[in-house]
């Protein structure tokens, strides 16, 4: 039983790396606007799984004084890195949106994770199981206010892939609440819910991010000439994902009242959507746009 902490770290562990690597992979052929936070929220948790695994390690392999110092080491470098985490999961959250954080949020995020910080030194001087429960009272705090956000905010969302991100993430959360209760209530649970939950989210990711690449795949990807990808847009003139959609249908000469019935959508978002495409592109009209993919060999 001591070393199944360290075996879920491995797990999770291996799972993150996989996230990362598929991230990267998605990120360069679709370049959405919140990719940074993306990379950075992922490469942090990878960071805090390795430390956690090197804690467990170091626990079952030493004894003594050696054991206590690699413990205080591991220890306080995941604290840092998981109060990093914590005050980045409220501007992901916001980014993932595209919704710009006011500064009263800001201040509460940094103050979330200044009193994480404190009181996680706290519990390892005291190691009280106090301090431990206000750990994960903070963290709760973070989650809750990030899945309200999302939520709150999905319907406005254009990108269908976010959409799906916010959800998915919000019934992960929701499942995870009787582990965190539970670590709560007893101290071994703590150990093992680390990584439990740490595998749960970037399975999550993991699913979302094999389809988002094999999508790219299946959207088109390659050279041929004549072929409209969302990678080359996106690229040359930020185009988002609904407003790919709207050039697609364009191209294939449908009116502004047949896309808006195709999309599901008003006529009045689609002339909303359509004035962002030229904007974008420099052209004043549909001919414009059309001679533009042209030439540049959609």
């Amino acid at each position: 039983m001591e070393a199944l902490p360290l075996l879920l770290s491995l797990f999770s562990l291996a799972i993150v790396s996989m996230d990362l690597a598929l991230a990267i992979v998605w990120v360069r052929r679709t370049k959405p606007s919140w990719a940074w936070a993306l990379l950075s929220f992922i490469a942090s948790l990878l960071g805090a799984v390795v430390l956690f695994a090197l804690d467990q390690y170091s626990f079952l392999v030493f004894t003594g004084t050696a054991r206590r110092v690699l413990h205080y080491i591991w220890e306080s470098i995941l604290i840092a890195d998981s109060a990093f985490i914590l005050v980045l999961l409220f501007f992901f959250a916001n980014w993932l949106i595209a919704r710009p954080m006011s500064m009263a949020e800001k201040v509460v995020a940094f103050a979330l994770g200044a009193i994480y910080l404190v009181v996680s030194i706290l519990w390892i001087i005291f190691d009280s199981s106090l301090f431990s429960v206000l750990q994960y009272i903070s963290w709760t705090l973070a989650v809750i206010y990030c899945m309200t956000v999302m939520l709150r905010e999905r319907k406005n969302v254009e990108e269908k892939a976010v959409r799906t991100v916010c959800l998915t993430l919000a019934i992960v959360s929701l499942t995870m609440l009787p582990i965190v209760i539970t670590s709560i209530l007893f101290r071994y649970m703590r150990m093992i819910s680390i990584p439990i939950v740490c595998s749960a989210y970037t399975i999550a990711f993991l699913v979302f991010l094999f389809v988002a690449v094999a999508r790219t795949e299946s959207d088109g990807t390659g050279d041929e000439k004549g072929s409209l990808t969302f990678e080359t847009v996106s690229e040359r003139y930020h185009i988002t994902e609904r407003e790919f959609e709207v050039i697609k249908l364009i191209k294939a000469g449908l009116t502004n009242k047949e896309i808006a019935s195709e999309l599901s959508i008003s006529v009045n978002t689609v002339n909303n959507h359509i004035q962002n495409i030229f904007s974008k592109t420099e052209v004043r009209s549909r001919i414009d746009l059309l001679n533009l993919l042209e030439e540049a060999s959609w």
